[in-house]
């Protein structure tokens, strides 16, 4: 008829908003669910890699020290001298008539390494540096080394030797 202008009754329109609001509320709550679920997992995640960090940097500085020491490992080729103010772990192989050192120690926060002709003066400045370190400390009682690293994070590792006794 005439009077239909094309418009619904009130109680339609009034359905159809109920039912708009409802489901842009729904998707809020999903879209809010979402985003909580992506924040707890990127902390989860960056929790693990900071770890993974950790465990890396505390323990490659021991496994790199022990193998060096299990490679020349009798009692009087490791001794333990001073490169300035650092200890430094001195391990003594022969080579030939001649006797060769390696020097490693802590310097400048790096983990250093130096081959040198024994009785040569090592400097701080000499080693090649091997991976950041804080600290490092290695002591030796009779045929038992024990070495101790600090990470830049700050975490300290001990780790023991026992050393062959005589060639």
């Amino acid at each position: 008829g005439k009077g239909d202008d094309g418009m619904k009754p009130f109680g339609a329109q009034k359905g159809h908003v109920v039912d708009f609001l409802f489901t842009l509320a729904l998707f809020c709550v999903f879209a809010a669910s979402a985003l909580m679920v992506v924040v707890i997992g990127a902390n989860v995640y960056r929790q693990t890699v900071r770890g993974m960090d950790s465990n890396y940097d505390s323990r490659t500085s021991l496994t790199y020290l022990t193998e060096k020491v299990r490679q020349n490992d009798a009692a009087n080729a490791v001794t333990i001298r001073s490169v300035g103010d650092s200890p430094a772990l001195v391990l003594s192989q022969q080579a030939g008539e001649r006797t060769y050192e390696t020097w490693i120690y802590v310097y400048d926060g790096y983990l250093r390494e130096v081959f040198v002709a024994q009785g040569v003066q090592v400097k701080p400045t000499d080693g090649q540096p091997i991976k950041e370190q804080q600290s490092f400390l290695a002591e030796k009682e009779g045929s038992v080394l024990t070495l101790t690293a600090t990470g830049t994070d700050g975490e300290t590792r001990r780790a023991t030797v026992f050393l062959r006794c005589g060639e």
